[in-house]
């Protein structure tokens, strides 16, 4: 895949060692020196900003990566297309924080029985959502010139970075919930700013722009594929957030903070794909303008077996670790009822990734008007689930819920865009990789318990590591995997 394997292996190098300072963050200063409420609390903020900042980006994240290669022109500075980026979102700002306003009260309203104190940072969402608007759409200009890397660094690094020594000085009374929650948007907003410096350095920044060069049909297209991408952008958000907001209405802070830290080691099978995506949406979106359907289908495939080979070691390594990591963590008891939570979510993850590249290319593809479609059903899919198991199973139930929802989704999506386009992400590889994990994980409960819990996830890990990559490499589960490890042993003679 030549500068896809490249771009995409930096930007998992930075997005993994994003992961661990996220993991030190959580394990050890949240769990043992934050109280699950007000770590919640600054969850709910988080996720409300994300969601209307979604929709103030009216679609122009993905646009952009569909009809940049209409524009690409460096020597005419991409034909203005900088300017379009910059200019539009602008619109959706005015618009959606002007509706957020108009609903405070039903908003506030939802959240005044279990978690009232939403209400005194309401207007905290407006500043870190435009932060964040601008961060992504600086993000994606630097995306479509195929440099991912630095606002990936941005993205996993810089501002968990930042997170961590703010909550660092909220655990030893340095600072107090207010300066908590003002200094996270304070961090969004650098992170936009070294977005825009970092595009300004790697490209001629200008607002010229010459509007004959987009004519009034593609304005139309463009248009509408972009609404088409606003809505579908909710969906996402929806969709990736709905547990928050529920477990927030329905149970409280405290549940959701308990549930955050979970959802966070769970959802670390999906980091994989950040980067992934990145940079084969582009490339994707070259193959669809030039009809090549057979370049299409291999990326497809490939991205989906390498994305569910990682994805599936990180699942093993949480799921024969779940005890082990809340026993080792100071203070972990306090948030060892989201051990199944973090389960949970780990096997959502890594079936989504499995499948949801495919919904990349659909939306990439003239058949994009489906997107919109399958998100919502998708979207619909999690309230209802969650709707119908937190009262029964508490955050388990929308943790499941999760697993539920992609698995559905996925082989609706798959089956969908195999009959539109003639392309599909399985292959025996598969197949192959899911029985390896079920052996995987049978040996791990054929294995003795050591009473130290370190030294138990240690040797467990290994013997499991071990197992796996044998597997893996005697198999040839990834072409590319192989080749990697082809590499290491010719240069280890």
């Amino acid at each position: 895949m030549g500068i896809v394997a490249r771009q995409s292996i930096k930007g998992s190098i930075v997005s993994y060692f994003g992961v661990f300072i996220g993991f030190i963050t959580s394990m050890l200063v949240v769990v043992p020196m934050v109280d699950p409420a007000s770590y919640g609390l600054l969850g709910i903020l988080c996720d409300a900003a994300t969601l209307l900042g979604s929709l103030a980006m009216v679609g122009m994240g993905a646009s952009g990566v569909k009809y940049f290669p209409y524009f690409k022109n460096p020597a005419k500075h991409h034909n203005g297309f900088f300017y379009y980026l910059l200019v539009i979102p602008l619109l959706g700002v005015a618009v959606f924080f002007s509706l957020a306003i108009i609903l405070k009260a039903p908003i506030i309203n939802y959240f005044s029985q279990n978690a009232a104190v939403f209400a005194d940072y309401f207007f905290w969402i407006f500043p870190w959502a435009f932060f964040i608007v601008y961060q992504n759409i600086f993000a994606t200009y630097s995306n479509v010139l195929m440099r991912i890397v630095i606002p990936r660094t941005v993205q996993e690094v810089i501002i968990r970075v930042f997170n961590m020594a703010i909550l660092l000085m909220f655990a030893f009374d340095i600072i107090d919930i207010h300066w908590l929650v003002a200094l996270q948007v304070m961090v969004y907003g650098v992170a936009m700013l070294i977005n825009f410096l970092y595009i300004a350095r790697i490209d001629k920044l200008t607002l010229w722009h010459d509007n004959s060069f987009v004519p009034t049909p593609m304005r139309k297209e463009i248009a509408s594929y972009a609404g088409y991408t606003l809505l579908a952008s909710v969906g996402t958000t929806i969709m990736q957030r709905v547990d928050s907001f529920m477990i927030a209405g329905m149970l409280g802070l405290e549940s959701l903070g308990i549930y955050r830290i979970a959802m966070y080691m769970g959802i670390i099978s999906e980091i994989p794909s950040r980067s992934l995506f990145a940079i084969a949406q582009p490339v994707a979106a070259e193959a669809i303008k030039n009809n090549d359907a057979e370049a299409l289908s291999k990326l497809l495939k490939q991205v989906s077996i390498n994305l569910m080979l990682i994805s599936s070691a990180i699942f093993l390594l949480l799921y024969i670790n779940v005890d082990n990591i809340f026993e080792i963590v100071p203070n972990g008891l306090r948030y060892a009822s989201g051990k199944w939570v973090m389960v949970f979510i780990a096997l959502a993850g890594v079936i989504n990734i499995t499948f949801t590249f495919s919904l990349n290319i659909l939306q990439l593809s003239n058949y994009y008007m489906y997107y919109l479609p399958f998100l919502l059903l998708l979207s619909l899919c999690g309230i209802l689930g969650n709707r119908l198991l937190i009262p029964y199973l508490d955050i388990n139930g929308a943790a499941l819920a999760k697993v539920i929802t992609y698995c559905v989704f996925g082989l609706l999506l798959t089956s969908f865009v195999y009959y539109k386009l003639r392309i599909h992400p399985l292959t025996w590889n598969h197949l192959k990789l899911l029985v390896l994990v079920l052996m995987a994980i049978g040996l791990h409960h054929l294995l003795p318990v050591l009473p130290v819990p370190f030294f138990d996830a240690l040797y467990r890990t290994i013997v499991i590591a071990v197992f796996g990559v044998v597997l893996v490499y005697k198999f040839k589960i990834s072409e590319d995997a192989n080749k990697i490890a082809d590499k290491i042993l010719k240069k280890s003679k």
